[in-house]
């Protein structure tokens, strides 16, 4: 997050928004005028293990659902690097990577609680479904497992890139 801002001092308009916020209290931000606006993310991995920073778009839901209504049980976080996940509390079981009955996915509500839209995260890159033919012949990411860090709150959460996985429905 970047601040712009008039009256503050370039030294303090180049920091991220977790710093400047300590050093300058909200009220005085909100009454200089003062305009927040996430900077630009950088992409998203590619590689098993590979990890980059980016900022949370919105919080939202399977067909963008609210908390009463069908597919709000489906979490999902849109980031500012383009990426779009479905959340889960783990996608990790004893048979591998993947959605199975042990995986438990994070409500709207509970995706709510986690995260917030600006929030700084840190995306990481877990697996990548090997066996898809779609995925190289038509760059399909469906499958793609990811861990989310949020900086703000120290809070993490496992995204599913779809709802199926490669080549899926």
């Amino acid at each position: 997050m970047v601040l712009f801002c008039g009256d503050i001092p370039p030294r303090v308009l180049q920091m991220t928004f977790p710093t400047a916020a300590r050093l300058l209290s909200v009220v005085s931000l909100v009454f200089s005028g003062c305009v927040f606006s996430p900077v630009l993310s950088a992409p998203p991995p590619v590689v098993t293990g590979q990890c980059s920073n980016t900022f949370i778009k919105s919080v939202t839901s399977r067909f963008g659902a609210e908390e009463w209504q069908f597919g709000a049980d489906d979490g999902m976080l849109e980031f500012t690097n383009g990426l779009n996940l479905y959340l889960y509390r783990t996608l990790r079981s004893t048979s591998g990577w993947g959605i199975s009955g042990e995986s438990s996915p994070i409500s709207l509500r509970s995706a709510k609680n986690l995260f917030a839209p600006n929030d700084s995260v840190k995306v990481c890159l877990e697996y990548v479904p090997s066996d898809c033919p779609s995925r190289t012949r038509l760059g399909d990411r469906r499958g793609e497992i990811y861990y989310i860090s949020n900086y703000r709150n120290s809070t993490s959460a496992y995204g599913h890139y779809g709802r199926n996985s490669c080549g899926g429905a």
